[in-house]
């Protein structure tokens, strides 16, 4: 199983946002798509958190660890090495200040510690890779043919 997510705060950052995910199966065939809308103000960083953990949520028990893609390299970065730095300092960043989306990133480390587990590779985004192409535009809302969660 591969699943592409993206997040998005459209048409403005910060603003409303949206986040996508889509589920293929290990041949690039579309499973499932499932997304999220936000009408209140969030950043595509809150959106691009959030989408890796739902699918940690729905997928991170699963037998066979999913690979999961994503096109941004933060939220790569917090959930695969700056987010342990952090817990061992108490939640506070080289800089002492408190990480943004800590309440997000604080759920996703739980989750680890509780076993969930995915493998959370980077994409480039917009070279033509099809299911991120398409959680793009879901996150963008440019799509309607798709699961709301």
């Amino acid at each position: 199983m591969k699943i592409y997510t993206d997040g998005s705060a459209h048409p403005t950052n910060p603003g409303p946002g949206g986040l996508a995910i889509v589920v293929c199966d290990d041949n690039n065939n579309i499973i499932t798509t499932i997304s999220k809308q936000y009408n209140t103000i969030v950043t595509n960083n809150q959106m691009e958190l959030l989408a890796l953990l739902i699918v940690l949520k729905l997928y991170g028990k699963q037998k066979d660890i999913p690979t999961v893609y994503t096109d941004s390299s933060y939220a790569l970065n917090t959930y695969t090495d700056w987010m342990f730095g952090w817990e061992r300092k108490g939640w506070i960043k080289s800089d002492n200040k408190i990480p943004e989306n800590l309440n997000i990133i604080k759920e996703y480390y739980e989750l680890i510690q509780q076993g969930y587990k995915i493998n959370l590779e980077k994409v480039k985004a917009h070279i033509g890779i099809q299911a991120n192409e398409i959680a793009d535009k879901i996150a963008k809302g440019e799509i309607k043919s798709h699961i709301t969660i």
